[in-house]
């Protein structure tokens, strides 16, 4: 097994999932042409275009929103939020409409995928 330490492993993660299945997307705050605040997605932009790694305003709650609508619609996406103090703003969007969607669609889970949510938790 490979050596690697934390955003390494996420990296290949990614990029593996990413190579295997087209559904998945990355989108989130620089996480396309910087490769993330910590360059956890560092080179997916390149590798697998602007269109599957998107670079998104700063709007924690437009960013969870919009993973909860690429879900629904049968993509798989994984959302980064820059910090966990962050995702305040976009927690409503969890618990609103994520949490609700079975409930909401009579139990057809098979109307939404699976969603990521990438928040990063420094120590202190």
């Amino acid at each position: 097994m490979a050596q690697m330490n934390m955003i390494q492993a996420l990296n290949s993660a990614m990029d593996v999932s990413m190579g295997r299945d087209p559904t998945v997307v990355i989108l989130g705050q620089d996480v396309g042409y910087f490769g993330g605040v910590f360059r956890c997605t560092d080179g997916l932009q390149r590798k697998y275009g602007e269109h599957r790694v998107i670079d998104t305003p700063i709007a924690e709650g437009g960013i969870i929103a919009a993973a909860i609508g690429m879900g629904v619609n049968g993509l798989r996406p994984v959302a980064e939020v820059q910090f966990a103090d962050y995702v305040y703003p976009g927690y409503d969007q969890i618990v609103s409409e994520l949490a609700r969607l079975r409930y909401r669609s009579a139990g057809e889970r098979r109307y939404l995928g699976s969603i990521i949510f990438e928040i990063v938790r420094t120590a202190q």
